[in-house]
């Protein structure tokens, strides 16, 4: 789903009063994990679900693998957090190097793997259709249609255009051609913009109570106002974003009325509550088709995730280690793959393709399938995700932990 998405580039320090550095590891661990997950998610085809068996071994599988989208959101509210940090610990309260420093960084830390993946995506389809008839690997096949959406070889020099220009995620026609989870890159992208040109200006002229209400106001009138479009454009994730610098400020301000509230809301037991609410929201949906809108749900996910921010910061800001139960997310392999989990989110759709189609020639039984398909695509992911984060990414990252820095 941030690295900006879950794509953000890893902002892991702040600095504290004392201007002594403050590492925020967990960031990437959460980053991490998340990535991860969405691989997860990417390896599971709902298709195969009713030709498992045992059902009752692969059932808590299908239920665990579906909210996929809340990763999304999780990654959404990290950009918000992460990119709001070093301009409410600033002095001017603005970025640094202005704005034209701050579309430099956002194009130098984000656009050089896109197009590496973007590139490496086409010419495996070029491949494949070079190689293999045209109804070759089950293109033609309904069955297969979800796997079409994550990553398909067919698509034309107009879709490779949009891709280029990040507007897969204007219409149903882009947003699952040539590498499907992309169109969170373009989402995100475009919040950049709107963080730069209007969030920001709003939250230095009125402050963090109107900036998110407008927010909230912008993404939502514009669900409604679009219609279908809004589904593919998700224009409420502005809010979302929002969210994010509004824990970033309420972990960083001075002001006395945020300083209380970092201070004496109980954040672990507010971030459980909306948590909860967003997974029985999103249960509700299932079991009524869809009654309650997407966005009421994906913002209890990320009120959640604020406030699950705000509390761990906490901690680290008064000195203190992580609560036992959440420790494992600043464990060394967990942010080690937060680190590279940009590249891991945009380069896993094709190989997780590739990889079912290959199994699906061998005539395996459905369960057979199913287990290799994860055994073999998500660590094959990894790999190759790393090996294209040290070539196509970390040269452009600006901010690298400095564990990683000594490494190369």
């Amino acid at each position: 789903m941030h690295q900006n998405i879950i794509h953000e580039s890893s902002n892991t320090y702040s600095e504290k009063p004392s201007n002594q550095r403050l590492r925020l590891a967990y960031l990437d661990g959460i980053r991490g994990l998340a990535a991860l997950y969405v691989v997860l998610v990417h390896c599971w085809e709902p298709s195969l679900a009713d030709a498992l068996q045992p059902a009752l071994l692969w059932l808590p599988m299908a239920k665990f693998l579906r909210y996929g989208i809340f990763a999304v959101v999780i990654f959404i509210v990290l950009s918000g957090y992460c990119l709001m940090l070093p301009v409410v610990r600033s002095d001017k309260k603005y970025f640094s190097g202005g704005l034209l420093g701050f579309f430099k960084r956002r194009i130098r830390r984000i656009l050089p793997p896109y197009y590496a993946a973007l590139l490496l995506c086409t010419l495996i389809g070029i491949f494949i259709l070079w190689i293999e008839p045209a109804d070759a690997f089950g293109l033609e096949d309904e069955r297969f249609h979800i796997l079409k959406d994550l990553f398909s070889p067919r698509f034309s020099l107009h879709d490779v255009v949009v891709y280029l220009l990040l507007f897969q995620n204007f219409g149903s026609l882009y947003i699952n051609k040539i590498n499907g989870p992309t169109w969170t890159v373009a989402v995100e992208w475009q919040i950049y913009f709107l963080f730069a040109v209007l969030l920001i200006p709003i939250w230095r002229r009125l402050g963090l109570f109107y900036t998110v209400a407008i927010a909230f106001a912008v993404g939502i009138t514009l669900n409604y106002l679009m219609g279908e479009l809004s589904f593919s454009v998700h224009p409420w994730f502005l809010g979302l974003f929002a969210l994010g610098m509004t824990a970033a400020e309420i972990n960083f301000s001075q002001k006395p009325s945020l300083m209380w509230m970092k201070n004496s809301l109980p954040w672990h037991k507010l971030a459980a509550l909306f948590t909860c609410f967003g997974f029985l929201t999103e249960w509700i949906r299932f079991n009524l088709i869809q009654q309650i809108p997407e966005w009421v749900i994906h913002y209890f996910i990320a009120l959640g995730t604020a406030c699950f921010l705000t509390y761990c910061t906490n901690f680290l800001i008064n000195g203190k280690p992580l609560p036992p139960a959440v420790q494992f997310l600043e464990s060394p392999r967990l942010v080690a793959l937060g680190v590279f989990s940009y590249s891991l989110y945009i380069i896993h759709a094709p190989i997780v393709w590739l990889v079912y189609q290959i199994l699906l020639s061998q005539q395996l039984s459905p369960s057979i399938l199913a287990f290799r398909w994860f055994v073999i695509a998500v660590p094959l992911s990894i790999v190759v995700a790393y090996v294209f984060y040290r070539f196509c990414e970390r040269p452009f990252m600006s901010h690298l932990p400095a564990k990683v820095k000594s490494q190369g």
